[in-house]
C-alpha cells in the first residue's frame, strides 16, 4: 500500500527464459537489430580492434540466455546480418559472417557447457571466442584471398587480444545481469 512494487510482482508477469515462440522470435531479432544499432550509434574511432564486442557480445549472451532453442544466438545474428545492409552498416563481403559466426559459436558453446554454476566464468569465455571468431576470419581471408584489413595492418595478435578482452567483458557483463535479474525474480 506504500506504492512501491516488489520485485516479486514486477517480474512474476516475465518469463525470463523459455522456448521459441513467435514474442521471443521477435526478441532475438530485435536484440540482433540493436547489435547493428549500436555499432553504428557508436562509431568512435577507438583504435581498438573489437571494441563493439562489449555490446554485441552481451546482446547475443542475453539472446543466448532468455531462450531455450539451441540456436537463439545464431537467430539474433543472423537477425543482424540481415538487418545491417538496411541499417547501412557496410563491412565487405564477409560481413554477415561477422555477425553470424559469433552466434553460432556462442550456441555451441552454449551446448558444451558444464554445470550452471560454473556459467559466470564459462560463458564470457565462451563470449570471448566467439567475438574472436571475427579477426580469426579476417586472418583466414588474409591468408587464403589476400584480403586486406586496416585491423590487421599491424599483424593477427593485438585484434585478436582485443577482441578476446571486449567479448570477455560483453559476455561477462550479461550474465551477471543475468543473475541478478534471476535472483530479482525469485524474491
Amino acid at each position: 500500500m506504500n506504492g512501491n512494487s516488489s520485485p516479486r510482482k514486477l517480474f512474476g508477469a516475465i518469463e525470463l527464459s523459455g522456448g521459441l515462440s513467435v514474442g521471443r522470435l521477435m526478441w532475438l531479432v530485435a536484440l540482433g537489430v540493436a547489435v547493428v544499432a549500436l555499432e553504428d550509434a557508436f562509431r568512435w574511432s577507438l583504435q581498438m580492434p573489437g571494441h563493439h564486442g562489449i555490446e554485441a557480445m552481451a546482446l547475443l549472451m542475453l539472446a543466448r540466455l532468455s531462450c531455450s532453442t539451441p540456436w537463439s544466438a545464431t537467430i539474433a545474428g543472423a537477425s543482424a546480418a540481415v538487418a545491417a545492409p538496411a541499417l547501412g552498416a557496410d563491412h565487405g563481403p564477409l560481413m554477415p559472417l561477422f555477425y553470424l559466426l559469433p552466434g553460432a559459436v556462442l550456441d555451441l558453446g552454449y551446448r558444451l557447457r558444464p554445470k550452471p554454476d560454473a556459467f559466470v566464468l564459462y560463458l564470457p569465455l565462451v563470449a570471448a571466442l566467439a567475438w574472436t571468431s571475427k579477426p580469426v576470419v579476417r586472418v583466414l581471408a588474409n591468408l587464403t584471398v589476400g584480403m586486406q584489413f586496416g585491423s590487421l595492418r599491424s599483424g593477427p595478435v593485438y585484434p585478436i587480444l582485443t577482441h578476446l578482452l571486449f567479448g570477455f567483458v560483453g559476455g561477462l557483463v550479461a550474465v551477471l545481469l543475468w543473475r541478478l535479474t534471476e535472483r530479482a525474480a525469485e524474491r
